[in-house]
């Protein structure tokens, strides 16, 4: 009888352990798996890309036409915008090509630490470009003003525009992908990936 007892508590055991035993495994791999922040930066570049691109389209089609449309500043403005998103276009395209031939699951948790890194720090170094860009437009704004030149103040409008966009654009994509980051950092320094699987540290 006693055995019964035990065999049927061992059954139990086994039971309830084998039900809670993929949510344990799933919300592992949500939380220790490098190949999930991997994943979930991927993710985002894409989204970013595809918003890159959506602009530069944007900005193309309405361009193009502006620019046969208008004249003094604005023909300038619009001339500048097609040259401008030309690039910008290009480059979400690549960018997009390279997300799509690339593999998140064959990165180690070292490597996914740097690539995350290296995101942010790039992030932050646009975002200081773009304010060139800027300073750079406000530039050729006021030099076309004092000079009258409806080429200088068109250009420079269209790269205070340009450039405060791209600015939202990093800042934002830098303030979403850095919670990423740091996630990674935080159970990189508390679980040291041993032979035997992880290791917490207190």
């Amino acid at each position: 009888m006693r055995y019964i007892k035990i065999s049927s508590a061992i059954f139990i055991f086994i039971a309830l352990f084998s039900v809670i035993m993929p949510d344990l495994l799933h919300a592992q791999n949500g939380t220790f798996d490098a190949q999930n922040y991997a994943q979930k930066s991927f993710e985002l570049q894409k989204k970013g890309m595809i918003l890159l691109g959506s602009w530069a389209t944007l900005n193309l089609i309405t361009s193009s036409t502006g620019y046969f449309l208008s004249e003094n500043d604005s023909k300038y403005f619009h001339q500048m915008n097609a040259g401008w998103n030309i690039v910008n276009l290009g480059i979400a395209g690549f960018a997009l090509y390279n997300l799509s031939q690339s593999d998140p699951s064959v990165l180690s948790y070292s490597d996914t630490i740097t690539e995350l890194q290296n995101l942010d720090k790039i992030l932050l170094f646009n975002a200081g470009l773009d304010l060139g860009y800027m300073a750079t437009g406000a530039w050729l704004w006021e030099r076309g003003i004092r000079k009258q030149s409806h080429r200088l103040k068109g250009y420079g409008k269209s790269l205070l525009v340009q450039g405060g966009f791209l600015l939202v654009f990093d800042v934002i994509l830098y303030l979403m992908h850095s919670p990423i980051t740091k996630e990674a950092i935080y159970f990189a320094d508390q679980f040291e990936i041993t032979a035997n699987g992880f290791r917490i540290n207190f």
